[in-house]
């Protein structure tokens, strides 16, 4: 019996080494795998068995695979992970809007001073061809200028309409693979067995989905992950899964949660990460930036066309307007076109005589009047560009900080969740030497009992 036993032990022990070595590979081969987390095998022993007045022990086993993980460390990078996605996403619309609106050569603000500028040449030679057909000519390129800041703003809303609806099918297929996952891991872990692998590829993707749409987890009981969106709307449960749908609304690419026949639309608070950070661009900034834009371009029209309808054209008419007559400030960049359209129709003076220049004196002073609060044309349209400048500095170091925190706590998962191959070798020799070991020790037991056979003989 004891020979037995030993044998037992021998074979137990060159098992559990094998399968030792096999883990051991397994980390090997992951080294660079995204989100594998390193396993090490737990070593229990066999219970010991009464042999007369003391207990035996009859080998080892493998009882179970840890699987290292740090839930705080991994709930700190998925949290980090959706603010990487919500600054990244802003990241290039905001450098767009910045370009549009920005001040420099060809700007709206320089057309708005070379219009100036033209009438301030007018009101030297009231009377000049040339001088007149420069003022026709600015007043056009400054309505074109307010046209073209609109257009490119809707330019920078439709590439984020169509960066959204190409994001929806991604989100989809990571909330399908995590149910799919919740539901392995639930009936794996159900029977006593490991599911580390499972569990590496769900908190990838689930690391994914806090960085594309704010995705917040918890996990239940069951092993499963319920995943949620930042109000609280359910998008997997167990096996359940609530898919995202991208629909047109108007203009627009709105987002919409599918409970069977029913739908409910996303709005700006229930979103995060990336998608979160493409709905503050085009529901908050741009938005803003058009108001702001109309809000420039109707004052500036109605008092030219005010102090234009004061003068008279060398035509002898008098009361015309400058610019064709807004309703109101809603869409006026959008809108804005000249109404005069002869050199002869221009009120230069406060009369028909070609010298009369009083009039073009007094639109000119409107380039240093405060019409806009405390703001002249110039100055509140280089407010506008300054405050989206100053959003996309403020992201630009945002992003720069949250991915450098992202990192370094990818570092640390890494140092303590991750594959060291330093530590696997110094592993491997240890179990290679078990491994041997255990061979010579059944050797020898093979030996003693062929001994015993011979002497019976």
């Amino acid at each position: 019996m004891g020979l037995n036993a030993a044998l037992n032990s021998g074979r137990t022990s060159l098992q559990t080494n094998q399968k030792a070595i096999e883990i051991t590979g397994l980390n090997i081969a992951n080294v660079n795998t995204p989100g594998y987390s390193r396993q090490t095998p737990n070593l229990t022993p066999y219970p010991a068995l009464n042999f007369g007045d003391y207990f035996i022990g009859t080998g080892v086993e493998v009882g179970s695979v840890k699987r290292s993980h740090d839930v705080f460390l991994a709930g700190q990078i998925t949290t980090k992970s959706a603010e990487v996605g919500y600054e990244s996403a802003m990241a290039n619309p905001l450098a767009e809007l910045e370009r549009v609106v920005g001040i420099g050569e060809r700007s709206l603000s320089d057309e708005l001073d070379k219009f100036f500028d033209s009438w301030r040449q007018l009101s030297t030679n009231p009377g000049g061809e040339v001088e007149r057909q420069q003022v026709l000519q600015r007043g056009e390129l400054a309505a074109d200028a307010f046209t073209s800041v609109y257009n490119e703003t809707q330019g920078v809303r439709k590439n984020i309409n169509a960066t959204i609806d190409s994001m929806v099918d991604g989100v989809n297929l990571h909330l399908d693979e995590v149910a799919q996952l919740n539901v392995r891991i639930a009936a794996i872990e159900a029977v006593g067995q490991d599911a580390n692998s499972d569990r590496d590829r769900r908190d990838f993707l689930l690391k994914d989905l806090s960085q594309m749409i704010g995705a917040r987890t918890f996990e239940t009981s069951t092993g499963s992950a319920t995943v949620q969106l930042g109000n609280g709307m359910p998008l997997v449960e167990g096996g359940q899964v609530t898919p995202v749908q991208a629909v047109s609304s108007g203009v627009d690419t709105n987002l919409e949660l599918v409970f069977g026949t029913t739908t409910i639309t996303l709005g700006r608070d229930a979103l995060g990460g990336e998608l979160g950070g493409l709905y503050e661009v085009r529901e908050v900034m741009i938005p803003d930036v058009v108001n702001r834009l109309d809000q420039l371009a109707f004052t500036f029209a109605s008092e030219v066309n005010t102090q234009h309808q004061v003068g008279t054209g060398l035509d002898a008419v008098a009361g015309r307007d400058f610019f064709v007559a807004l309703g109101g400030v809603a869409g006026s960049a959008s809108s804005l076109s000249m109404s005069v359209t002869a050199t002869s129709e221009i009120a230069a003076g406060n009369s028909s005589a070609p010298g009369d220049n009083t009039n073009a004196l007094a639109i000119l002073q409107l380039e240093q009047q405060q019409l806009l609060g405390n703001d002249t044309f110039v100055s509140y349209y280089g407010k506008l560009a300054a405050t989206v400048g100053v959003e996309t500095a403020r992201n630009r170091q945002a992003k720069q900080g949250f991915e450098e925190s992202l990192i370094q706590l990818q570092n640390m998962r890494d140092g303590l969740d991750g594959v060291s191959i330093e530590e696997e070798m110094i592993n491997l020799l240890q179990y290679q030497q078990g491994f041997e070991a255990s061979a010579k020790f059944l050797a020898t037991v093979d030996e003693m009992m062929s001994t015993l056979l011979t002497l019976k003989r």
